[in-house]
């Protein structure tokens, strides 16, 4: 069967898979030039885990990684909570189908346009929710590599080097947690393609300007690079 997409619509999802797929790659590179949110934290990560060899305890260390991975957590469950919404909604678009027509400025979709764009969403969370869990683990295994230290007097090369390795996977978990975040923008923008393909190809502009401005031109960026006037 023919799908009824119009031209606008393949447009606006060749648009969205184009900053989606773009965006990543551009930001990895362009962080390697400048300065980012990502790759300005990481002295702050590694000064962090430096510190964490001179305490007699450790108990504000664990108590950072669990307020780190709380929110991880929270994201990973409201991210299911969506999930099960847009499976329930994806089971009956057919009825769904008179709502959205009725949205100010919508566009009418066949069907199979509207399922297309429930898909979209779904396959959005699921990356989001893959993200966000890993970044669970991630914070779990630091957790035991924090415990794995040994005491201030008896420290060696190894309690240095396992120091290193918990900075290093909290970098990691940092990263796939904006990247679930960057998943929950990007679906801002396919919700305007509920409404029409113009607000959706509007709307993945913008989202993609706003993850470049937070990320390299951002005043949280300037404070945290010891540039804010």
């Amino acid at each position: 069967m023919k799908l009824s997409y119009s031209h606008l619509d393949l447009v606006a999802l060749a648009v969205f898979a184009t900053c989606w797929f773009g965006y990543d790659w551009f930001a990895r590179r362009h962080a390697a030039s400048r300065p980012s949110l990502l790759t300005v934290m990481n002295p702050f990560r590694e000064r962090w885990f430096e510190q964490t060899l001179t305490r007699e305890n450790r108990i504000v260390d664990s108590a950072l990684v669990a307020n780190l991975m709380h929110s991880a957590t929270f994201f990973s469950s409201t991210t299911i909570l969506v999930l099960g919404g847009l499976l329930a909604l994806f089971g009956s678009i057919e009825k769904s189908a008179d709502l959205f027509e009725n949205l100010p400025f919508a566009q009418r979709s066949s069907q199979q346009l509207l399922e297309t764009k429930v898909v979209l969403l779904i396959l959005l969370f699921i990356y989001a929710l893959v993200k966000f869990t890993w970044s669970v683990r991630q914070f779990n295994f630091v957790t035991v590599i924090v415990g794995s230290i040994a005491p201030k007097e008896t420290l060696s090369t190894a309690d240095e080097g396992a120091a290193k390795r918990a900075s290093g996977i909290v970098t990691l978990a940092g990263e796939n947690f904006g990247q679930g975040l960057r998943a929950y923008y990007f679906a801002l923008a396919v919700l305007l393609w509920f409404v029409q393909p113009l607000f959706f190809i509007v709307a993945t502009g913008i989202v993609t300007l706003m993850l470049y401005r937070m990320e390299f031109h951002s005043r949280t960026l300037d404070v945290l690079s010891g540039n804010a006037e």
